[in-house]
């Protein structure tokens, strides 16, 4: 019974020290600094689109392929343009808080559709 009681007592110390052991670990691992990194550039996103530019439509959405053409107003047609093409761009305005883009005499994209190709 005594030889029981100084096994528990040896694993015991054993089993404190390892956990001990493993706390430390983890503060060293919380304490290292992470090297400094360089300042990043910053890249035009969304350049003007402007009169006579080549414009590339893109869809961010890639189970539909397809892009809605708009009217003069902004509003939404029945006709859709599909991932890929491209135009060039006829006019550019502003209407209903969208800025638009003049494919052809009566078609419209919304900016946000289309990229500088």
């Amino acid at each position: 019974m005594f030889d029981s009681k100084k096994l528990v007592k040896v694993v015991s110390v054993a089993v404190a020290s390892m956990s001990l052991l493993g706390v430390s670990s983890v503060a060293q691992a919380a304490s290292f600094n992470a090297p400094k990194l360089g300042v990043s550039e910053v890249a035009p996103t969304n350049p003007s689109i402007k009169k006579g530019d080549k414009i590339f439509v893109t869809v961010k959405d890639t189970k539909n392929q397809k892009v809605s053409v708009l009217n003069a107003n902004g509003k939404k047609t029945n006709k859709k343009v599909s991932m890929g093409s491209t135009f060039t761009a006829k006019a550019v305005k502003k209407t209903n808080g969208k800025k638009i883009v003049k494919i052809n005499k009566s078609q419209w994209l919304n900016v946000k559709d289309v990229v500088k190709d």
